[in-house]
Protein backbone atom coordinates (compact mmCIF):
# COMPACT_ATOMS: atom_id res chain seq x y z
CA UNK A 1 0.00 0.00 0.00
CA UNK A 2 1.67 3.11 -1.05
CA UNK A 3 0.51 6.73 0.66
CA UNK A 4 1.01 9.66 -1.43
CA UNK A 5 0.26 13.28 0.14
CA UNK A 6 -2.14 15.18 -2.15
CA UNK A 7 -5.00 17.11 -1.01
CA UNK A 8 -7.17 13.75 -0.89
CA UNK A 9 -4.97 10.86 0.91
CA UNK A 10 -4.26 8.15 -1.92
CA UNK A 11 -4.08 4.37 -1.22
CA UNK A 12 -2.94 2.24 -3.68
CA UNK A 13 -3.80 -2.00 -3.52
CA UNK A 14 -2.26 -4.32 -5.77
CA UNK A 15 -4.66 -7.07 -6.21
CA UNK A 16 -4.50 -10.47 -8.29
CA UNK A 17 -8.70 -10.32 -8.70
CA UNK A 18 -10.98 -7.82 -7.53
CA UNK A 19 -12.54 -10.20 -4.96
CA UNK A 20 -9.10 -9.47 -2.54
CA UNK A 21 -10.42 -6.08 -2.09
CA UNK A 22 -13.21 -8.19 0.96
CA UNK A 23 -11.75 -11.44 0.72
CA UNK A 24 -7.62 -10.92 0.98
CA UNK A 25 -5.82 -13.33 -0.90
CA UNK A 26 -3.83 -16.67 -0.17
CA UNK A 27 -0.06 -17.08 -0.57
CA UNK A 28 1.83 -17.40 -3.55
CA UNK A 29 4.95 -18.91 -2.26
CA UNK A 30 6.69 -18.65 -6.29
CA UNK A 31 5.78 -15.38 -7.07
CA UNK A 32 7.21 -14.23 -3.43
CA UNK A 33 3.23 -13.06 -2.03
CA UNK A 34 3.02 -13.91 1.32
CA UNK A 35 -1.00 -13.82 1.89
CA UNK A 36 -2.65 -10.48 2.60
CA UNK A 37 -5.57 -9.47 4.53
CA UNK A 38 -8.37 -8.10 2.49
CA UNK A 39 -8.32 -4.72 0.72
CA UNK A 40 -10.96 -3.27 3.08
CA UNK A 41 -8.97 -4.12 6.15
CA UNK A 42 -5.73 -2.38 4.91
CA UNK A 43 -7.77 0.64 4.07
CA UNK A 44 -8.76 0.76 7.69
CA UNK A 45 -5.63 -0.13 9.68
CA UNK A 46 -4.02 2.55 7.12
CA UNK A 47 -6.90 5.17 8.36
CA UNK A 48 -6.81 4.11 11.92
CA UNK A 49 -2.78 4.77 12.26
CA UNK A 50 -3.13 8.18 10.82
CA UNK A 51 -5.56 11.45 11.62
CA UNK A 52 -8.91 10.81 8.87
CA UNK A 53 -8.50 12.49 5.90
CA UNK A 54 -11.16 14.92 4.68
CA UNK A 55 -10.91 12.83 1.37
CA UNK A 56 -9.69 9.12 0.54
CA UNK A 57 -8.67 7.89 -3.05
CA UNK A 58 -8.02 4.60 -3.63
CA UNK A 59 -6.59 2.89 -6.36
CA UNK A 60 -6.77 -0.89 -7.05
CA UNK A 61 -3.82 -2.52 -9.66
CA UNK A 62 -5.38 -4.90 -11.29
CA UNK A 63 -3.95 -7.93 -14.18
CA UNK A 64 -5.16 -5.96 -17.58
CA UNK A 65 -7.32 -9.15 -17.52
CA UNK A 66 -9.20 -8.59 -14.32
CA UNK A 67 -10.05 -5.03 -15.19
CA UNK A 68 -13.81 -4.50 -16.88
CA UNK A 69 -15.68 -1.36 -17.58
CA UNK A 70 -18.06 -0.55 -14.28
CA UNK A 71 -15.93 -2.54 -11.92
CA UNK A 72 -14.91 0.92 -9.79
CA UNK A 73 -18.55 0.85 -9.68
CA UNK A 74 -19.79 -2.37 -8.33
CA UNK A 75 -16.76 -2.08 -5.82
CA UNK A 76 -17.91 1.20 -4.56
CA UNK A 77 -21.29 0.07 -4.39
CA UNK A 78 -20.24 -3.32 -2.61
CA UNK A 79 -18.35 -0.65 -0.02
CA UNK A 80 -21.27 1.53 0.47
CA UNK A 81 -23.45 -1.62 1.54
CA UNK A 82 -20.21 -2.72 3.64
CA UNK A 83 -19.98 0.77 5.01
CA UNK A 84 -23.86 1.15 5.92
CA UNK A 85 -23.89 -2.23 8.11
CA UNK A 86 -20.54 -1.26 10.16
CA UNK A 87 -22.45 1.60 10.57
CA UNK A 88 -25.55 0.82 11.89
CA UNK A 89 -23.84 -2.24 13.88
CA UNK A 90 -21.91 0.84 15.66
CA UNK A 91 -24.88 3.05 15.98
CA UNK A 92 -26.37 -0.31 17.64
CA UNK A 93 -23.90 -0.34 19.94
CA UNK A 94 -23.69 2.86 21.33
CA UNK A 95 -27.27 2.86 21.95
CA UNK A 96 -26.76 0.03 24.05
CA UNK A 97 -23.88 1.35 26.08
CA UNK A 98 -26.46 4.81 26.63
CA UNK A 99 -29.46 2.14 27.89
CA UNK A 100 -26.41 0.40 30.15
CA UNK A 101 -25.19 3.90 31.60
CA UNK A 102 -28.77 5.05 32.12
CA UNK A 103 -29.72 1.70 33.82
CA UNK A 104 -26.55 1.78 36.18
CA UNK A 105 -26.39 5.24 36.83
CA UNK A 106 -29.94 4.64 38.30
CA UNK A 107 -27.87 2.15 40.73
CA UNK A 108 -24.90 3.98 41.60
CA UNK A 109 -26.45 6.90 42.23
CA UNK A 110 -28.60 4.57 45.06
CA UNK A 111 -25.58 3.18 46.36
CA UNK A 112 -23.66 6.95 46.38
CA UNK A 113 -26.84 7.68 48.46
CA UNK A 114 -26.85 4.83 50.72
CA UNK A 115 -22.91 4.84 51.20
CA UNK A 116 -23.36 8.59 52.02
CA UNK A 117 -25.87 8.70 54.33
CA UNK A 118 -23.94 5.77 56.33
CA UNK A 119 -21.01 7.62 56.45
CA UNK A 120 -23.05 11.07 57.85
CA UNK A 121 -24.49 8.59 60.39
CA UNK A 122 -21.12 7.06 61.24
CA UNK A 123 -19.66 10.27 61.99
CA UNK A 124 -22.53 11.56 64.32
CA UNK A 125 -22.06 8.59 66.59
CA UNK A 126 -19.88 8.03 69.41
CA UNK A 127 -17.50 5.42 68.03
CA UNK A 128 -13.73 5.93 68.54
CA UNK A 129 -12.42 8.40 66.33
CA UNK A 130 -10.31 5.69 64.32
CA UNK A 131 -13.59 3.93 63.62
CA UNK A 132 -15.58 7.42 62.58
CA UNK A 133 -12.62 8.35 60.27
CA UNK A 134 -11.97 5.02 58.73
CA UNK A 135 -16.03 4.43 57.55
CA UNK A 136 -17.06 8.38 58.02
CA UNK A 137 -16.58 11.44 55.81
CA UNK A 138 -13.31 10.84 53.70
CA UNK A 139 -13.40 6.68 54.69
CA UNK A 140 -14.44 3.55 52.92
CA UNK A 141 -18.52 4.30 52.73
CA UNK A 142 -17.61 7.58 50.44
CA UNK A 143 -15.01 5.61 48.73
CA UNK A 144 -18.00 2.77 47.75
CA UNK A 145 -20.57 4.96 47.08
CA UNK A 146 -18.05 6.74 44.98
CA UNK A 147 -17.02 3.29 42.87
CA UNK A 148 -20.78 2.69 42.43
CA UNK A 149 -20.87 5.83 39.96
CA UNK A 150 -17.52 4.98 38.66
CA UNK A 151 -19.12 2.29 36.03
CA UNK A 152 -22.14 4.53 34.70
CA UNK A 153 -19.90 7.30 34.39
CA UNK A 154 -17.53 5.64 32.65
CA UNK A 155 -20.03 4.15 30.36
CA UNK A 156 -22.02 7.56 29.53
CA UNK A 157 -18.60 9.07 29.03
CA UNK A 158 -16.17 7.67 27.63
CA UNK A 159 -17.44 4.05 26.22
CA UNK A 160 -18.77 5.14 22.73
CA UNK A 161 -15.81 6.36 22.07
CA UNK A 162 -14.21 3.70 19.75
CA UNK A 163 -17.40 3.20 18.13
CA UNK A 164 -17.81 6.86 16.93
CA UNK A 165 -13.99 6.72 15.83
CA UNK A 166 -15.38 3.56 13.86
CA UNK A 167 -18.58 5.24 12.19
CA UNK A 168 -15.90 8.20 11.20
CA UNK A 169 -13.49 5.78 9.53
CA UNK A 170 -16.76 3.98 8.05
CA UNK A 171 -18.06 7.37 6.39
CA UNK A 172 -13.88 8.22 5.16
CA UNK A 173 -14.14 4.85 3.68
CA UNK A 174 -17.98 5.35 2.40
CA UNK A 175 -16.87 8.88 0.61
CA UNK A 176 -13.68 7.35 -0.43
CA UNK A 177 -12.93 7.59 -5.09
CA UNK A 178 -12.11 3.98 -6.19
CA UNK A 179 -10.25 4.20 -9.48
CA UNK A 180 -9.41 0.93 -11.29
CA UNK A 181 -5.67 0.64 -13.27
CA UNK A 182 -4.42 -2.42 -14.57
CA UNK A 183 -0.44 -3.33 -14.00
CA UNK A 184 2.44 -2.57 -15.89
Amino acid sequence: MHNRSQSARELTLEFGEADEFFAGSESNVAAGRPPLPPGIDQIREELDAHSLPGALATVIVLPRAQVKPGLSAEIGRAVERYCMMGIGKAENEIRMLRREGIKTLLIGLSLFVVFGILAETVVRTSLPSPVRDFLGEDGLFVVVGWVGLWYPIETLLYSHRPYRQEIAVLQVIRRMQIEIRPAD
